[in-house]
């Protein structure tokens, strides 16, 4: 079974049926997507096996796009040319003197919930990051992240790496940026005051190039400290097609069109 965060863990053991929501399990409605596709493709081939001239032409492109932006096994050989250049060994291999991480999202304030909490994404990186700290080495973590919220993210990730272990003191806040770009101009100011010039960059792995590139650019020495690869099991959940793999091939052209972008 996939190793699952300890709040995530805890929510399980708490309430069952929570699970069925989790990423990487098999949920009931997983199947409707599929099911949905397959009739469209059936549709699809009556119509071009009609007597018709006119070949549905629109559609079969249609049908092939839905089928390979929402299929897993696509979407990781997507991933493989992001992924590929990093080692899967959680412990860096090199010495740094901090390790930084960038903040994802945060869902905003809401009546029901009037605070900022973060996202999948920022809370996998803060923990990540503290399991360094205590498992590695007990470096300074600085947390860079402002973004559109009532309070910056890195507020946020502050909570998350006390919660995880981290001692506050040795916490640093960068709470003005507002993209990966700014993450690592602003941050390496932090840094540079604090006479730092060789980090662990704590990422998902298909981000790090664009992260990497871009405090490399600001002059700091970065090893990268990847994790949460895409890895292909043999689960129906990879198997057949699904939102899992729609929203991760979003995020893939987002990081190469960044890549051509920041370039």
């Amino acid at each position: 079974r996939r190793a699952m965060p300890s709040f995530y863990a805890e929510r399980e053991r708490l309430c069952p049926l929570a699970i069925l929501s989790l990423p990487g399990r098999v949920s009931y409605i997983n199947f409707l997507f599929p099911l949905f596709l397959l009739l469209s493709i059936a549709g699809l081939i009556r119509g071009w096996r009609s007597r018709e001239r006119k070949r549905p032409v629109l559609v079969a492109v249609g049908v092939l796009g839905l089928f390979l932006t929402s299929y897993y096994p696509v979407t990781w050989l997507v991933a493989q040319p992001l992924e590929s250049g990093y080692e899967m060994n959680p412990i860096p291999q090199e010495s740094a003197q901090a390790l930084v991480v960038l903040s994802g999202g945060a869902y905003t304030p809401v009546p029901d919930r009037p605070y900022t909490s973060p996202q999948r994404q920022t809370y996998d990186r803060s923990r990540h990051t503290a399991w360094l700290y205590k498992n590695w080495k007990a470096l300074p973590v600085l947390a860079c992240g402002g973004g559109p919220y009532a309070e910056p993210l890195a507020i946020a990730m502050h909570e998350v790496l006390v919660a995880e272990g981290v001692p506050p003191d040795k916490i640093w806040l960068e709470t003005r940026s507002m993209s990966t770009y700014e993450n690592a101009v602003y941050g390496c100011e932090i840094l540079r005051r604090h006479g730092i010039s060789q980090i662990v960059l704590v990422d998902e792995a298909r981000f790090l190039p664009r992260a990497v590139a871009c405090f490399r650019k600001q002059g700091m020495k970065v090893i990268p400290a990847a994790f949460n690869f895409n890895h292909l099991y043999w689960e129906a959940d990879d198997f057949l097609p699904g939102s899992r793999a729609i929203q991760m091939n979003g995020e893939l052209l987002h990081e190469y069109l960044g890549l051509v972008w920041y370039r």
